[in-house]
């Protein structure tokens, strides 16, 4: 499988005003893919229609080579497809452990009256869940948090039980919109180190960040947009000396004069 995600001439309107505008994006297994832009350049208007909470007018969204668009969120997600939002969206009043575990009930295939009669199906699944979740928790550093109210923790840590969460349903292809807003720069760092080992699980990863420090940093492939158009893509080197990207995020000297 060369590609995870294939966006081809993807176009998205809202009223009329062009939103997204004929983007071609495909991110290869294990690959940390920066997409970045000005504020209001259709970045999370992007990631909502590869997740099925916009269908895009014009083009065509596959995963793992299936069209996928349009398609429901919770069918996609099925498939392996998850993301984390730029506010952090837990149950704020469970623990830390149910939290995950929540993520992995996405992908079980208990039916409801397993758990009322407590078949064996049941009960090997949700051994099975509490290890995935242990797991996870060791890997993120929260395993101390297990039976912690998610709502109680710090910032840094609701991201990592977000991220923990998408990880719980063994995504191919994780989708994170601003994953270090909010953090300070020890956070940041460490949820850097976090991300690098996430793609070596072989899992592709689609990230919007405003950090430039980080995407570059990080980052294999970027693409730059700027109202819902590609002005540039490529290795960090090549989109962090464009011209056209400086220009979108600082203005030219026409503009300067303009004013």
């Amino acid at each position: 499988m060369e590609y995870v995600l294939e966006i081809e001439n993807v176009s998205k309107f809202f009223h009329g005003l062009v939103a997204i505008d004929d983007l071609t994006i495909k991110v290869k297994p294990g690959q940390i893919y920066g997409i970045i832009g000005p504020n209001g350049a259709g970045k999370t208007t992007l990631f909502n229609c590869v997740t099925g909470i916009y269908t895009p007018e014009e083009g065509t969204i596959k995963y793992k080579g299936e069209n996928i668009t349009g398609m429901e969120p919770h069918k996609i997600a099925g498939r392996g497809i998850l993301r984390t939002f730029q506010n952090i969206r837990l149950f704020k009043e469970m623990s830390v452990a149910e939290n995950i575990m929540a993520g992995y009930h996405t992908k079980s295939k208990q039916k409801w009256y397993h758990a009322i009669i407590h078949t064996p199906f049941y009960k090997k699944d949700e051994k099975k869940a509490w290890e995935k979740v242990e797991e996870l928790m060791k890997f993120f550093g929260l395993s101390k948090y297990a039976m912690t109210p998610t709502g109680d923790l710090s910032y840094g840590n609701q991201r990592k039980v977000e991220m923990a969460r998408a990880l719980a349903a063994d995504p191919e292809l994780l989708i994170l919109d601003e994953p270090a807003a909010g953090l300070n720069e020890n956070e940041t760092k460490e949820l850097t180190e976090i991300i690098r080992s996430i793609s070596k699980m072989d899992i592709g990863i689609m990230m919007i960040e405003h950090d430039m420090e980080m995407v570059m940093s990080l980052t294999d492939y970027i693409t730059v947009i700027n109202f819902g158009k590609e002005i540039s893509q490529g290795v960090p080197s090549f989109v962090q000396d464009d011209p056209r990207v400086i220009e979108a995020y600082i203005g030219s000297d026409d503009d300067e004069d303009e004013e």
